[in-house]
């Protein structure tokens, strides 16, 4: 059941969606302090293992470093040269590209080409910025904010479902990457509403947009929304899946679809087959990119027939969520050409509540930031 009886107006103004000085204090107030998947443990199973991202303007390098994954800002204290740009690799050491400067795991300088050029030296000035990084099951999270809550005080109790969701039985078999011509509120607020979904998803989604509302319920908190879709023991395609599962081996037995926005910008969905990772960032006031991981039940048994259907399971995931994925993206420009050029204050429906709790913590973050 929904939450609310009635429409619901907009909390968000159209220029809170093209500001400039919106973007800032979007950033500073909600996006610096928040927890962001940004790889998996895999990624980087060995010594010096590292990769390179862009994380809201910040550019970090990811490295494995004595058995621990450490983030640091991606400058050299020097002459501010990008320490490397390669998108991923394995050194030994961290070593400025520019100028051969060499930082140990601490982010201390351990070793600067002539040095003598140097003295006096502020040594302790001049290590690389760290930035908190922690794991959950595979997915590896970056916080850039020196102090704040832990991981697992950020996702609150959801922290351990999203272990046991990304971890085996469960294997991730597909990843998502994507820039699109929008502020990052537009895909947030799509992925919380199912009214789009006959219409913009005819073929892949369009039945859940069926449902009635007695079969799905809303649950509105201060830092999170979840929807909970019951999708029928007795139905084909519960029945379909259950006996995948007992195929494969593992996994669980909800016959339920769980979608749940762990604000500003986090996305986890769980399935008894398949369970979802997706968060967005934004890149710029009216640009943004996404990052997801996809997790398919890849069972505990290891005999020919379950690998076959293990294999079969996760190709269909994969080709209905790029398929979702499109389908999304290709309504985002859109809807940002007509908020650049809206007269409407606009409105929300009641299957649409989800966006209006969004709203109103990004209205109070907003707010609370001189602009």
């Amino acid at each position: 059941m929904f939450v609310h009886k009635e429409q619901l107006e907009y909390v968000l103004r159209p220029e809170d969606y093209t500001s400039p000085d919106v973007h800032r204090a979007e950033v500073e107030r909600l996006f610096v302090s928040a927890w962001h998947p940004v790889a998996l443990a895999a990624d980087l199973p060995r010594e010096g293992d590292f990769l390179t991202l862009d994380l809201v303007g910040r550019p970090l390098l990811l490295r494995r470093v004595e058995g621990d994954l450490r983030a640091y800002l991606n400058v050299c204290s020097h002459r501010h040269c990008l320490l490397t740009e390669a998108a991923r690799g394995t050194a030994p050491r961290i070593v400025c590209q520019y100028h051969g400067w060499e930082y140990a795991a601490d982010g201390k300088v351990a070793k600067v080409p002539d040095g003598g050029c140097f003295k006096p030296f502020d040594r302790e000035n001049a290590r690389l910025q760290t930035f908190p990084v922690e794991t959950c099951g595979s997915l590896v999270f970056v916080r850039l904010a020196a102090a704040g809550p832990s991981l697992r005080e950020y996702l609150g109790e959801w922290f351990d479902r999203v272990a046991t969701a990304f971890a085996p039985p469960y294997a991730c078999n597909w990843r998502y990457a994507a820039d699109f011509d929008c502020n990052w509120k537009i895909p947030v607020e799509n992925t919380v509403e199912t009214y789009h979904l006959p219409n913009v998803h005819p073929t892949t989604l369009g039945g859940f947009g069926m449902i009635p509302e007695e079969a799905q319920k809303h649950y509105l908190e201060n830092r999170s929304t979840t929807l909970v879709f019951d999708m029928g023991r007795d139905t084909p395609l519960m029945r379909q899946q259950r006996k995948v599962a007992g195929w494969l081996g593992g996994g669980t037995d909800t016959s339920e679809y769980v979608h749940h926005h762990v604000f500003p910008n986090l996305v986890f969905t769980f399935s008894d087959l398949y369970t979802y990772c997706q968060v967005y960032l934004p890149t710029g006031p009216d640009t943004s990119r996404t990052l997801a991981w996809m997790f398919s039940l890849d069972g505990t048994r290891r005999n020919p027939f379950a690998r076959l259907i293990a294999r079969l399971a996760a190709r269909h995931g994969v080709r209905a969520n790029a398929a979702i994925q499109r389908e999304d993206a290709s309504v985002f420009a859109s809807t940002q050409r007509g908020l650049a050029a809206t007269p409407f204050k606009g409105c929300i429906g009641t299957r649409e509540e989800r966006i209006w709790c969004f709203h109103q913590y990004v209205r109070q973050a907003i707010d609370s930031a001189p602009l």
